[in-house]
């Protein structure tokens, strides 16, 4: 029979267990996320159709994560935020990583080439005309 001294580390150990399995799942999934972006923006060498805005986004949310991390570890003066939680450095490091080179893909490589329309191009007086004018009103009831 378990004493009870053994059973606590048991569950402790499995605890553990199952929270760097867990870390690894999201870890994995995680490269899993990113890399078709990454591997479609390199075949089609354009970035169009994914929004800059949600990269920053994402590289500011790993950022702000690995420096939690580190300013913890100045706090506590030990390194163990950054070796005791691999799931959360890996994470961390992974976005940043596939977030600089979205950036570098979307700014530097693959930058977008917009069309200009020349005013020679525009040959009639609709073209210039918007869309909804002010004499569209609904009439008054």
């Amino acid at each position: 029979m378990l004493s009870s001294s053994r059973f606590s580390v048991v569950m402790v150990h499995l605890d553990f267990w199952l929270l760097i399995t867990i870390s690894s799942i999201q870890v994995f999934m995680t490269v899993i996320k990113y890399t078709p972006q990454a591997y479609m923006n390199f075949i089609r060498k354009s970035t169009d159709g994914s929004s800059i805005i949600f990269i920053l986004l994402d590289l500011s949310g790993g950022v702000g994560s690995y420096a939690q991390m580190a300013v913890q570890s100045i706090d506590q003066d030990s390194w163990v935020n950054f070796y005791g939680n691999i799931g959360k450095t890996l994470l961390s490091l992974i976005c940043v990583s596939f977030d600089l080179l979205f950036i570098c893909q979307h700014y530097v490589l693959y930058p977008s080439k917009k069309a200009l329309i020349s005013p020679k191009m525009i040959t009639n007086k609709e073209d210039l005309e918007p869309l909804v004018s002010s004499d569209n009103h609904l009439p008054s009831v």
